[in-house]
């Protein structure tokens, strides 16, 4: 996918989630549309065919943690506003900490900039439910398993994982998850990937709902950059023909479903994302998105998750406020 194209607003029912101690401070991004899903398209790349490649681990990026209060203000952060330090800490600019002391709910946020080899994190240690961009990890994990076996992807894998990422399919996502072995099979990829502060749902359904157990997977803002890391750069948890697969199926999210970290990114940029969205009672929108960005100097992962918010647009908007004010911090040198 290249440039950025806005998603129309969604109209869905609320759903009401009764789990057990309640869900504050929580949330996650499930594909909520049963039965209205677009028509899966052909992915413009074939199944990774060979067996794991010996490319070096990346090296792990150093973190840094900004969590200050800012004053509050109702309005977006300006481009190139006072404050900025360009190549630095995007999280630590003076008109976006304003921007979001003035929002609802609780948002987490990593980058990992691969021209810095560093990793910043906005509010680090919230876990939030991943819902729908748990699809990453469980294509992940089937790709892991073909490399391991040293056989091609099995077909019948890869006909799942295209409605899986292109399109949100929740079906297809479930049974794909069955095939490669379960929760089980997810924590014991996140282990090899590095994804330390994630916890696989074991549920079948959430409670009080038919929808399935996998969107309550618990992770945080930096273990969600390191997975899509995984995808975006080379190492030995994913092959070079494995990642090149992955990150082509995120660059061709159906159209409608391309908002989020590609917020003021423009046009002729690579963007490889996967976004989740769903109503929790009457704690409102969970909104997520992550991603990969490169082009016109940058290269970096992001990561965003945004719980209580009172709709899902008002989400997005947070998710590309942010998305915006960190293109704009990357260096473009």
């Amino acid at each position: 996918m290249t440039g950025m194209r806005r998603r129309p607003g969604l109209a869905g029912p609320l759903v009401m989630m009764v789990l057990a101690g309640g869900l504050a401070g929580c949330g996650g991004g499930l594909s909520l549309s049963p039965g209205t899903q677009p028509a899966p398209r052909t992915s413009s790349a074939a199944p990774p065919v060979t067996s794991p490649a010996s490319s070096p681990a990346p090296s792990a990026p150093a973190s840094g943690s900004p969590s200050a209060s800012p004053s509050a203000s109702p309005s977006g952060p300006r481009s190139g506003s006072v404050g900025r330090r360009r190549g630095g800490d995007p999280f630590t600019d003076r008109s976006l900490r304003r921007y979001l002391a003035g929002r609802k709910g609780q948002i987490t946020a990593a980058v990992y900039d691969a021209r810095a080899r560093r990793t910043w994190v906005l509010h680090p240690g919230l876990h939030e439910y991943t819902a729908s961009i748990v699809k990453v990890q469980i294509m992940g994990a089937a790709l892991n398993q073909a490399q391991a076996s040293g056989q091609p992807l099995p077909p019948s894998q890869a006909a799942l994982m295209v409605p899986m990422i292109e399109a949100s399919d929740n079906d297809a996502a479930t049974t794909l998850l069955a095939d490669v072995g379960g929760p089980s099979a997810l924590a014991r990829f996140d282990e090899a990937a590095g994804l330390t502060e994630t916890e696989p749902s074991r549920l079948a359904l959430i409670p009080g709902t038919d929808l399935p157990g996998w969107g309550l997977t618990r992770t945080t803002a930096r273990d969600l950059v390191v997975l899509v890391a995984r995808f975006a750069y080379p190492g030995p948890v994913l092959d070079d023909a494995s990642r090149a697969y992955g990150l082509s199926l995120m660059e061709h999210v159906e159209p409608g479903q391309d908002w989020g970290v590609s917020g003021g990114v423009p046009a002729g940029t690579t963007i490889a994302l996967k976004n989740g969205w769903l109503p929790v009672g009457t704690s409102g929108w969970q909104v997520d998105s992550i991603g990969w960005v490169r082009g016109h100097g940058r290269d970096y992962v992001l990561a965003v998750l945004a719980a209580g918010n009172p709709t899902e647009e008002y989400g997005i908007g947070t998710i590309e406020t942010i998305a915006r004010s960190v293109y704009q911090s990357r260096s473009g040198g």
